[in-house]
């Protein structure tokens, strides 16, 4: 859809548009707020990865299926992580209420520093924390069994990453 725009700085999702399909705004690097209408039912992983000057999603106030929090995405219910803005820096706290976190949740978010996965997820799959390269240590909560394919591919400045028990499976290319 807008896939590498460089030119655009905004946009509001209208409730005319039901779906944001993944990469419909990876690569947009001008961007930095999207605003999401009541009319979308579906978000798929991946959809603003790499969107380095997003700090924030709002959503109206009657949105029946999202919402933000600090500016962060989730689902209505915030037990999905949908999307953390690329263009914000620092640590971050995942939300105990959280159980999932989409694909590529935090793909491309070059000034995370840490972040702590709370107990409540179970898994998270498919280049979570693609690129985050000034991320530098990760604490996985007590539950998580699966780490995903290229979950930490590119976070060069990784140095620490507290893996618990209950891991059983790695993908490969998970650390690459």
């Amino acid at each position: 859809a807008f896939k590498g725009c460089s030119s655009l700085t905004s946009v509001t999702i209208p409730d005319s548009v039901t779906s944001i399909e993944g990469g419909a705004f990876t690569d947009c690097s001008s961007l930095t707020s999207v605003t999401i209408l009541n009319g979308v039912t579906g978000i798929q992983g991946g959809a603003f990865a790499h969107t380095s000057s997003l700090t924030s999603f709002d959503l109206g106030e009657d949105n029946a299926n999202y919402t933000s929090e600090d500016g962060i995405l989730f689902d209505k219910n915030k037990t999905r992580l949908i999307h953390f803005p690329s263009g914000r820096s620092g640590h971050y706290t995942i939300p105990e209420s959280v159980t999932r976190i989409s694909d590529q949740a935090f793909a491309g978010c070059r000034n995370l520093t840490s972040v702590t996965i709370p107990d409540g997820v179970t898994s998270f799959g498919f280049k979570t924390f693609y690129a985050c390269s000034s991320l530098a240590s990760v604490t996985i909560g007590n539950n998580v069994t699966h780490i995903g394919d290229r979950a930490f591919k590119g976070c060069s400045s990784l140095t620490s990453v507290t893996i618990p028990e209950s891991v059983t499976s790695i993908e490969g290319g998970a650390f690459t």
